[in-house]
Order: C-alpha cells, then sequence, then structure tokens
C-alpha cells in the first residue's frame, strides 16, 4: 500500500512514514522483512526526486531523522541494518532496477547511516572511546561489504546508467569522508584502497573522472592534514627536521606514515601517463588542495606550511621522472584546450566530461593498491602512536560534540545533475598494461603551469633543512633536472606585458568565473610578508595564467596584468632564494674543476635565464644582487678555464645597459663594473683581459644580431662605468681606470660600425663587407674574429647562401686549427685548409697579441667546429669536400678510439659520396651564377665608385633578377628617379655619365679556365669551385654597329680577374684586373662553331642523354638556310671568292672545325635515333636528309668530299688545339661553361 501513496500525501506524513520504516527496520527478525522495508525507503525518495521535492528529503534528515534508542539486547541499530539490507539489493541477483534506483538516490541513505552513526556515540558514550571500539565488528564487515558491493555497479554501469554510477560514487565518497570523524582511520584507509584498488591504467576517461571525484571529496575533509601525519602535531609539538625521516619518493614507507596524499600523487603519477583530459582532472585536484592549504587558517604560521610542504615533497620525484615532458620553454599566448569547460578549474571542483570521444592511451601501472597489512599499522591498535590517536583530528580544539552532528557544506550532495558525462569510451583497453609503456609527448602548457605552480608551492614553503636534505639525496642526474625544471619555471611565467595581454584576449572567451574557494573562507589577520608572498604565489590560480576566460574592459586587463606581473615577480625572487640556498650550502661541489663542472654549468644556465626572460624591475634589482653574490664566491668560474660563462653573462648584462629604465642600466652598469674590479682583484691588480675582452665580444654579438644597441642610453651606460672607475679610491693608483677608458673606447670604436650596419641591414652584400672588414682588424683577436664570422655564417644562411655560409665555417675551423698549432696542440694549421680553399691563407696572418692571452681553445671545441664545416658543406652540396675535413678528424677519434663517432663519420662518407655520384650522374646540381656588377656615381656610392665585383647568387639567377634586385635595393636607399641601369656591357667612361644620379652596370661572366687547368679539372664540381677568373663576350663591327653580317661580325672577350676565389666567405668580390681580347669576324666563326662542336659531343657523351636538347640542337646545326646557321659561315670564309681575304692559317682551322663539325652532327643523329620512338621516325628521316644536304653542300664550297657519317663509335678527340690559332700563341686560352651573354637588354 506504501507504493501506491500519492505524492502528496506522503509529503504530508513524510517524517512519520520515514520514521516508522527505520523503526520496523531496527526490529525486524527477518533479513527479508529489512528488505522490503529498505525498498520501501528506495520508492518513497525515488518518488520524491521524481516530483521534484528531495529538498524535503534534505530537510527530514538534517532535521526530523531521530534514531531509537539503542538497547543492545532489544533492538538492532539503523546504520548497520540498513547497511546489510543495502548489500542485498545491489547483489547482482536482485532487482536491476530497484538497485539502479538505490545507485542515483544513495546520497539520502549514506546521509542517514552518517547521522545514526553520529547520534549512537553520542547518546550511548562511546565518543571517548577509542575508534576501533566505537562500533561492532560486524557494522566493520557491513560496511565493507556494501563498499564492495557498490563498486562493480559504479565501474560497470557507467555507460548504460551514467547518472545513477556518478551519483553513487560521490556519495561513497562523502560517506568514506564522513566516517573519518567516527570510526577508526586504519579501517576507512582500507576502503579507501579497495575503492582504488577497482581501477586500472587504461580506463576510460569517465571512471577517470569518477576515482579524481573521490579523491578530492576524500581530501577535502576539514582534518586532511592531521590524518596524514600520524605524529604528534600539536602546537610546540612539531617535530625538528632534523629528526624527521623524510621521504622524496613514493616508498611504500611513505605511503603507510602519509596514507591520502601518498595516495593521490600515486594516481597523479599515473594519470600522467594518460591522454590529457585524465592528466588535467588528475592535476587539477592535486592544485586545489595546495591552494586550500595556503588559504587554511589554521595552518598559517610559516612552520606549519613547511611541515605540510614535507607531505608533498615525492612531488619532485614525480616531475623529475616526466622532466622532459614538462621542459617547454616557447610560451604561447595563453593555452587554451579545446575540450575544456568554463567550469574546469572551479577551485576544488572536477571538471566536466568532455563532449568529445577520447582514443585511449596506455599508461605505466603503478600498483594502484597498497599492501593489505599496512592498515593495520595505519590502525589505531596497531600504530606506534596509539596514544595520541584520538587528539589526531585537533589542532587547536579536541573533537567538538558539534563536529559530529553537523554536515559540511556542500560536500554530500550531488548538487550538479546537469554534468552527465558524455564520454563513451568504446576501446578501453585490458588493464594489464606494462610498466615500461612510458609516454614521451610534450604536456600542454595549462598542464605544465599547474605542475609548476604545485612545484614552486612546496619550494617556497618547505623549511631549508628538508631542502638541503632533498639535495644531499639526489644523485647528479636528479640535481640536473631540479634545475632543469626551475628554468622551465622562469621560461612559463615570465611576464609578457599588459600590451601583450590586451594583444591576445580577443581569441579568448568573456566568460568570467567566480574563483571563491568552496571549502574554506579567505583567510584573515595574517601577518608577516613572507606569508604573504607565500599567498601570493599559492592564489596563482586567479591568474590568467591558469583562468582562460576574462573580462575585456581596460580595468579587467590592468587586473590581469598586475596579477601576471606579480606572479612573474614572486616566481623569480623563489627560484633566486632556492639558488641562493644551493650555492651556500653547495660551494665545493660547485667549484670542482676550478668552477667549470656540468652542476656549475646548470645553475649558471638558471641565473641567465632571469636575464633572458622579461623581468619586473623589482625583480631585476634582486637578480643584480644575486649575480654579485655568485661572481664574488665564485670568481674562478668566471675568470679562469672556458670563457663561455663569462660570455654569456657579459652579453646579457650588456643588453640591460640600453634598458628604457634608467634605473635598470645604472644597475646592469655598476654589475658589470663589478665583474671588471673584481676581474682585477683576481689577478692580483694586473689586469682583466678576460672581462675586457669577453665585452668587446659580447657588444660585436649584439651589433650582429641587430639589437638596437649604441643609442644615447648605451653611451650613458658606458659613462656610469668610466665614473665608477674614476670614483673608486682604492684603485685609484693603479692601472684600473684607464684600462676601462681603454675598454670604453674600444667599445665606442666598435660601435661607431653600428650606424653604418644599420644603414646597410637590407643590403646584404654590404652588410657582411662590413662585417668582414670587423673581423679583418681583429686578426690578433682570434675569439673576436670568430664572433664576426660566425655572424656572418647566419646572415649568409638566412638569405639561403650556403656556401659561402660553409666558408665561414671553414675559416672558423682554420683560425682555431692555427692557433692550436701555435700552442703546440694540433699538429696542422690553417695550412690543411688550402685543399678547400686557397682563401684560407688569411688566417695565417695571425699576430701574438693581448688578445691571444685569453684565449681558451682546445681540441674539443676543433671537434665541433669541424664538425660544423661538414654540416655546411653537406647543405651547400659540396660534397667532395667533407672528406677533406673528415680527414682532420678521424685521427683524433682513432686516438680517442670513439669507435661510434669514427662509424658516424665513415657512414656520413659514404653517405657524401654517394650523392656525389648521383648529382655527376644527373647533372642537376647548380652550386651558382656569376655577373659582373660595377658602380658609378660619386655622390651616391662614394667610395664604391668606379668598383667592378663579381657577385655569385645561387642555383641559376637570371641576369633579369639580379637587375631587379639591385635596382630596387638602390632605389630604396637613394630614390627610384636617381638609379638607373646601364644596358650595355662595354666600358663606360665615367665622365660621360651625368653626376646626378647613381648608375649600375650588371653582366652575367662565365668561367674561365686555360687549356692546361681546363685539363686538371676534369670533373663538373671542379669547374664550379675555387675559380677567380671570369669571362663575357661583347659584339662589335669595324663600322661601330653592335650587330652585322657574319662577315663583318667581330668580338671583344674580357677576361676579369677577382680578389678570392669563389667561394668565399662574401658573395662578392672586387675584380683585381681585366684582359681584353678581340677577335676579327673569321676567328669569330672557329670560335662560334668550336662552341657547337663541344656542345653536340657533350650531350652525346651523357650518362643520361638529354633528348630534347639534342634535337633542339641539331635542328640548328643541320638547317641549310642561307643566311642562317653553320653553312652562312662557311659560304662567308670558305667560297672561293672569300678566302683570299684572310689568313690561310685561319682558313684551314676553320675547316678543321667543319670537318669535326660534320663528323659530331653524324654521331648525334645515331645517338638520336636509338632514343626516337616510332613516333619520331619522319623527323629522324628529315634530320638527315637535311644532313647529307649539308654535307653535300659543304662539299662544294670546300672543294672536298666531306662525307656524312651517320653513326661512329667513338667521339673523336677533344679538339682544343683549335682555339690556339685564335691568339697565335701556345699558351692560348678556351673557354668553359655557359654560352656567353651580354649585358642586359
Amino acid at each position: 500500500s506504501l507504493h501506491a501513496m500519492e505524492g502528496h500525501v506522503m509529503i504530508a506524513f513524510l517524517p512519520t512514514v520515514l520514521n516508522q520504516l527505520f523503526r520496523v527496520l531496527t526490529r525486524a527478525s527477518q533479513e527479508e522483512v529489512a528488505v522490503n522495508v529498505t525498498r520501501v525507503i528506495i520508492h518513497i525518495v525515488a518518488q520524491c526526486h521524481e516530483e521534484g521535492l528531495d529538498s524535503y528529503l534534505r530537510s527530514y534528515v538534517k532535521y526530523a531523522y531521530k534514531a531509537e534508542p539503542y538497547v543492545a539486547s532489544e533492538y538492532k541499530t539503523v546504520h548497520e541494518e540498513l547497511t546489510k539490507s543495502m548489500t542485498t539489493i545491489l547483489k547482482p541477483s536482485a532487482d536491476f532496477l530497484t538497485s539502479n534506483k538505490l545507485l542515483k538516490y544513495s546520497w539520502f541513505f549514506f546521509e542517514v547511516l552518517i547521522k545514526s552513526m553520529a547520534q549512537h556515540l553520542i547518546e550511548n558514550s562511546k565518543v571517548k572511546l577509542l575508534r576501533n571500539q566505537r562500533f561492532s565488528a560486524s557494522f566493520h564487515h557491513a560496511v565493507e561489504t556494501v563498499v564492495n558491493m557498490l563498486m562493480p555497479h559504479i565501474t560497470q554501469k557507467y555507460r548504460d546508467n551514467p547518472e545513477a554510477s556518478k551519483n553513487a560514487n560521490h556519495s561513497l565518497a562523502a560517506f568514506i569522508k564522513r566516517c573519518f570523524t567516527f570510526m577508526d582511520r586504519g579501517f576507512v584507509f582500507k576502503q579507501i584502497n579497495n575503492y582504488i584498488s577497482c581501477f586500472a591504467p587504461g580506463d576510460p576517461k569517465t571512471l577517470f573522472e569518477f576515482k579524481f571525484e573521490f579523491l578530492r571529496v576524500v581530501c577535502n575533509h576539514e582534518h586532511y592534514i592531521p590524518l596524514n601525519l600520524p605524529m604528534p602535531f600539536g602546537k610546540g609539538r612539531v617535530q625538528r627536521y632534523q629528526d624527521l625521516h623524510l621521504d622524496y619518493s613514493l616508498t611504500d614507507e611513505f605511503c603507510k606514515n602519509h596514507f591520502l596524499v601518498g595516495l593521490l600523487l600515486r594516481e597523479v603519477g599515473n594519470a600522467l601517463q594518460e591522454f590529457r583530459d585524465v592528466r588535467q582532472i588528475a592535476i587539477s585536484v592535486l592544485k586545489n588542495l595546495m591552494i586550500k592549504h595556503s588559504f587554511d587558517d589554521r595552518y598559517a604560521s610559516r612552520s606549519h606550511q613547511a611541515r605540510i610542504a614535507t607531505m608533498y615533497l615525492p612531488l619532485f620525484g614525480l616531475l623529475i621522472e616526466n622532466v622532459q615532458r614538462i621542459n617547454v620553454k616557447d610560451v604561447s599566448p595563453f593555452p587554451v584546450n579545446p575540450s575544456s569547460n568554463s567550469a574546469k578549474d572551479d577551485a576544488l571542483n572536477l571538471p566536466t566530461a568532455s563532449q568529445l570521444v577520447t582514443p585511449q592511451k596506455s599508461g605505466n601501472t603503478l600498483d594502484n593498491s597498497l599492501p593489505k597489512d599496512l592498515f593495520g599499522v595505519i590502525s589505531g591498535i596497531a600504530s606506534p602512536y596509539t596514544t595520541s590517536t584520538p587528539n589526531i583530528n585537533s589542532v587547536r580544539n579536541a573533537d567538538s560534540r558539534g563536529s559530529l552532528i553537523s554536515t559540511d557544506s556542500g560536500n554530500s550532495l550531488p548538487e550538479r545533475h546537469s554534468d552527465k558525462s558524455n564520454s563513451l569510451d568504446k576501446n578501453q583497453q585490458s588493464s594489464a598494461l606494462g610498466s615500461s609503456v612510458v609516454r614521451y609527448d610534450k604536456l600542454d602548457q595549462a598542464e605544465i603551469k599547474s605542475l609548476l605552480m604545485c612545484f614552486l608551492y612546496i619550494l617556497r614553503s618547505m623549511s631549508e633543512d628538508a631542502l638541503f636534505t632533498y639535495w644531499n639525496k639526489a644523485t647528479k642526474s636528479e640535481l640536473m633536472d631540479f634545475f632543469t625544471i626551475t628554468e622551465v619555471c622562469l621560461h612559463q611565467f615570465q611576464y609578457m606585458g599588459k600590451r601583450y595581454i590586451a594583444r591576445n584576449q580577443e581569441g579568448l572567451g568573456s566568460i568570467v568565473h567566480d574563483r571563491k574557494s568552496q571549502t574554506l573562507p579567505v583567510s584573515r589577520n595574517r601577518t608577516g610578508m613572507m606569508h604573504a608572498r607565500l599567498q601570493q604565489l599559492s592564489s596563482l590560480d586567479n591568474s590568467l595564467t591558469f583562468n582562460h576566460s576574462y573580462g575585456h574592459s581596460d580595468a579587467d586587463v590592468l587586473h590581469q596584468s598586475l596579477l601576471e606581473a606579480n606572479i612573474a615577480t614572486e616566481v623569480c625572487l623563489t627560484i633566486l632564494d632556492t639558488l641562493s640556498l644551493f650555492t651556500m650550502a653547495f660551494k665545493n661541489q660547485l667549484l670542482a674543476d676550478h668552477g667549470h663542472n656540468p652542476l656549475m654549468k646548470k645553475v649558471f644556465d638558471v641565473y641567465l635565464c632571469f636575464l633572458q626572460k622579461n623581468q619586473s624591475e623589482i625583480a631585476l634589482k634582486n637578480v643584480f644582487i644575486a649575480l654579485r653574490a655568485l661572481i664574488f664566491k665564485f670568481p674562478s668560474t668566471f675568470y679562469e678555464g672556458r670563457a663561455d660563462m663569462c660570455s654569456a653573462l657579459c652579453y646579457e648584462i650588456l643588453k640591460y645597459c640600453n634598458s628604457k629604465l634608467s634605473s635598470i642600466r645604472t644597475e646592469a652598469s655598476q654589475l658589470l663594473y663589478f665583474l671588471m674590479r673584481n676581474n682585477f682583484d683576481y689577478t692580483g691588480k694586473k689586469s682583466f683581459v678576460r672581462t675586457h675582452l669577453q665585452v668587446i665580444i659580447s657588444v660585436s654579438q649584439l651589433i650582429a644580431d641587430v639589437v638596437g644597441i649604441g643609442g644615447t642610453r648605451f653611451q650613458q651606460s658606458l659613462s656610469i662605468i668610466n665614473n665608477c672607475a674614476n670614483n673608486d679610491r682604492i684603485i685609484k693608483h693603479t692601472t684600473f681606470p684607464s684600462d676601462v677608458k681603454d675598454l670604453t673606447k674600444r667599445i665606442r670604436t666598435v660601435l661607431m660600425a653600428t650606424a653604418q650596419m644599420k644603414e646597410h641591414e637590407n643590403d646584404p652584400e654590404m652588410l657582411v663587407d662590413l662585417q668582414y672588414s670587423l673581423a679583418k682588424s681583429y686578426a690578433s683577436t682570434p675569439e673576436l674574429r670568430k664572433t664576426w664570422l660566425d655572424s656572418m655564417a647566419r646572415i649568409h644562411v638566412k638569405n639561403g647562401d650556403l656556401s659561402e655560409a660553409a666558408m665561414c665555417y671553414v675559416h672558423v675551423a682554420a683560425l682555431v686549427a692555427e692557433y692550436l698549432t701555435r700552442k703546440g696542440m694540433f699538429r696542422q694549421g690553417c695550412t690543411a685548409f688550402r685543399v678547400i680553399t686557397p682563401n684560407i691563407d688569411e688566417e695565417a696572418s695571425m699576430m701574438e697579441d693581448v688578445g691571444m692571452q685569453d684565449v681558451h681553445f682546445n681540441e674539443d671545441v676543433l671537434m665541433e667546429l669541424l664538425e660544423q664545416c661538414a654540416d655546411g658543406l653537406w647543405k651547400a652540396e659540396r660534397y667532395e669536400l667533407i672528406a677533406d675535413i673528415y680527414k682532420l678528424i678521424i685521427p683524433i677519434y682513432e686516438k680517442r678510439r670513439d669507435f661510434e663517432r669514427l662509424a658516424h663519420l665513415y657512414d656520413t662518407l659514404h653517405r657524401a659520396y654517394s650523392k656525389v655520384t648521383e648529382v655527376m650522374h644527373t647533372g642537376k646540381r647548380l652550386l651558382g651564377t656569376y655577373f659582373r656588377v660595377a658602380f658609378f656615381g660619386q655622390g651616391f656610392f662614394e667610395d664604391e665608385d668606379g668598383k667592378e665585383y663579381i657577385y655569385k647568387e645561387p642555383k641559376l639567377t637570371p641576369l633579369s633578377e639580379i637587375s631587379q634586385r639591385l635596382q630596387k635595393l638602390y632605389s630604396d636607399k637613394f630614390g627610384s628617379e636617381n638609379v638607373k641601369m646601364i644596358q650595355d656591357s662595354g666600358k663606360v667612361n665615367p665622365k660621360d655619365l651625368d653626376s646626378k644620379y647613381a648608375y649600375i652596370q650588371v653582366t652575367h661572366v662565365i668561367p674561365y679556365f686555360e687549356e692546361k687547368e681546363l685539363q686538371e679539372r676534369k670533373t663538373e664540381f671542379e669547374r664550379t669551385h675555387n675559380i677567380r677568373r671570369f669571362m663575357f663576350e661583347m659584339p662589335f663591327t669595324q663600322a661601330g654597329k653592335r650587330q652585322g653580317g657574319v662577315e663583318e661580325q667581330c668580338k671583344r672577350r674580357t677576361i676579369l680577374t677577382a680578389i678570392h676565389c669563389f667561394p668565399y666567405v662574401k658573395k662578392r668580390i672586387p675584380v683585381m684586373y681585366q684582359h681584353h681580347t678581340d677577335l676579327n669576324p673569321i676567328e669569330v666563326a672557329i670560335d662560334e662553331m668550336s662552341k657547337k662542336v663541344a656542345e653536340l659531343r657533350q650531350l652525346c657523351s651523357s650518362a643520361e642523354v638529354d633528348m630534347i636538347k639534342l634535337q633542339l640542337k641539331l635542328q640548328g646545326s643541320v638547317s641549310v638556310q642561307v643566311n642562317a646557321g653553320p653553312l652562312a659561315y662557311a659560304r662567308a670564309f670558305l667560297d672561293d671568292t672569300n678566302t683570299k681575304r684572310y689568313p690561310d692559317n685561319k682558313v684551314k682551322l676553320l675547316k678543321e672545325v667543319f670537318r669535326q663539325f660534320v663528323e659530331a652532327c653524324g654521331h648525334a643523329l645515331g645517338v638520336n635515333e636509338r632514343l626516337i620512338k616510332e613516333d619520331q621516325l619522319e623527323y629522324q628521316e628529315e634530320m638527315k636528309a637535311n644532313y647529307r644536304e649539308m654535307a653535300k653542300e659543304l662539299s662544294e664550297i670546300m672543294h672536298e668530299q666531306i662525307t656524312p657519317v651517320e653513326e661512329k663509335a667513338s667521339v673523336m678527340p677533344n679538339s682544343l688545339h683549335i682555339f690556339n690559332a685564335i691568339s697565335g700563341t701556345p699558351t692560348s686560352t678556351t673557354v668553359h661553361g655557359m654560352p656567353s651573354s651580354s649585358s642586359v637588354a
């Protein structure tokens, strides 16, 4: 009849009905009656929910429910009987509809259980008993059974009945959390462990959500901290850290002593091996818990916060295990995850499920459950802390009676029914995954920042003793990883600026969250600067760094930028404090090998990172103070051995000498002065050569990197340094002030080049020329010369001039080799590189000077540079030269028995020679095109006026392209109306030019070789490498016209010699001198016909014959047109009426060329016939007919039988001697390369 009761009637009598049902439950003599009573209660609860009357149920539990007085001999307790009935209803064989309702509305039953338990303890005066004696063994068994019966429903019904599973999971978590107040905590820990053991790595996302929702609720217990500290923790009884056995990894011992935090950290560690959504859920729970600790008034003191931090020390190990995944130093504008929900990061709330089906990822299987026997130790009886167990939950007060009957705010009821999970994963993996499966993908920025926030909270809060203990226990690699994490903190939390925030906010949502804590009131009455800073760090969650939505108004942007700035400053100061402690405690280890060891390098990199990333003014001033201390503590690091750390520090300080803020400029200048002064003192007041040299090098690098340096701000900084030296009384009578003045003078000299470089920053040739002139000026200072050569290489790479970049690398390597040879540290100097380029002789001009006193090149540096050379030559496609580089490296590695490197080198050599074979076979490698460029116009080009250069352009650059580039370049510089291109290749008379204009003459040129040289340069590569002579030809006639008939056409051949060989460290080289040769008409004919013969032979002898080119050449050769082609030359110079006009030797030579031409044509026709298909047979026959006709006509003109040769096995030997007759000397020349071309038309 109760099942049929109407809703309004039921509500009217709800308290009475439920009270009577619970009364029947305690007096039922048979299990079946109790189960039926529970079914009726389930029906009433379900009906109330379905009719929207669940608020009456909440009111009933809170105000009306009261258990019957307990009489052990007569009645049973509600909590025990209800638990047993729930167990029966949850059995697999029971009615699934009823069990589903029980799951869905389980909160009611668990709330009744809790209140019944509390009233039972109060009314029967059992509160003062030991916790393990408060409830009967049968009740303990019943609770354990109901938890075990509930778990399969939660883990298996989440697909079919997601809301019921979710509600049951939340209600169970709230029940277990409340059990801590009344029951033995060892028993409760056991239930938590039983719960966790039902999950496995690789579970669907929904189950991970359930698990972390459970952990979130349980860890939200008001006495979470004492529950994790089974030791005296009352006021004045905190043990000394020296006496504590601190765990820095998740050992069983740690999890035994700190069960909840150990379990949470272990689960977070497992979750990091899962896919992104799961990682975010886990990290959010951990982060929000730490935020809660920071704002908890009960633990506001520094000592309490330090003790709490020790509980989370294993997080260090967890982060170090995943250091490669969080080592992300690139900061994106704002991290936005597509699947993130707007309420995702609400404090102490779990994210809702993603609307997307996420593929399963495997994780490594850490043991989710703890050994069963641990719980006996944790429980009151077996625990060594038994006597204090009743007081575990007290910090300032003992357990109050009020705390037993009150309800926690908002944690017992599932209020967010709308957050249904739609993540129905269809491909659930087996949980038996191998532990060797470890993820290496990077975490996203939001995850990294949240983890780093937790790391920084621990670092900021923990005691110095605990930190020292950790560092002492850590291995070298762990220490390195620890400092890597601190460095990542500086990258991830750098201040990006108000404008940056305002500029990027448009791309993000405008939903504003209420970020207030849902667990504890905002802290009050906090005192002490340290704790205020800690609170700020712990409240990072309010920042844009963690809150991805915010307002768009100016006030919002200002507030957000202020938060970001405060966070950046706090992170900076936290890490500075940490570094200061480390350098103080581990000074001896850092001084190993005079401060040149990996640990010192790592610590220094973190210090350097402060200067490399955006910092606030306050933070920077503290950084400068810390750097002074570092320099003072470890002078040998900066003034002895390799100069890389001193160099890097000088570079970064000099950047701040150009800061917009005068206070920062002053601080930076004073720090640089301190570095010089400290160096001077370290050498016994002799000199500061190291700092002097590194400052000059750094200034050079700053200019080379086109940093806006050299203006009034930088000059003011130099003046501050000079004033410091002049006003320093202690060293007034030493050479130091004059040395400082000399240094600043040299800096200003270098800076004079800045203006010119700025002026020519868009002119790559002029920019490289200026840098090269600086490099030449430092012939006595190898490191400075190396700096400028490196800078030139960067410009070449940027512009795609890879051959020139490779030559810069070669010159740098030769420079270092020459230095080492002079020091007796290497057997070969720069002469070993002459086989690569004769230009290398420049590096032999190194002078012994003060600049060489502080150079610290060694064999390892040379090895690195030679490897860089090989890499550069590979990229430049000059594979033939790699072997010459490796000939220098291989003996070193053989001596070291470094077989791994040797194997790598020989493998690279094998691939290089394979590439040589490939490019020779295909003929597709193009190593550059050359042009002569001349400048005219004193008013515009100044010193460049009248100068001629050979320009090397990449690949196959057409004449029009370089002409347009130069015209645009100089039009931008001088104005388009003032620049004119000379459309002729002839000699220019400056007097004929208008001084109002800037003139540019561009002519295509080809490499030029003498006969003997050409015989030595057998391959195509040899004819394009180390070339310094070039040629172009210009047609003319005796009548003064450019073009005429073949019988009057002359041409002038101009041979140019450059100062250096190509390729060089520059892509343009001045012309040293030029030579002209005029060819008369018959010599032009001999020259042109000889070229045709050479071209046909080259095409026929190729490994892969280009049939299209061959047919085009043939078509132009066998044509019988009257006024064009070879026959025109024959008629003009070999006809009876014309031969008498020309020297006999020239006529004979031309006849010989024609005989070879006929033979070459015949051979080419034969090659073509073998290649063509049937559709070209008619075309082939037509060319054969033309060929026979040409041979016949030539026979008539020359009065001798010219027999057509249509196929011949071998090609005639090269007739280079033909060209000898052109000049009439035995040392005459020949041309090789591309067809000649005139200037711009």
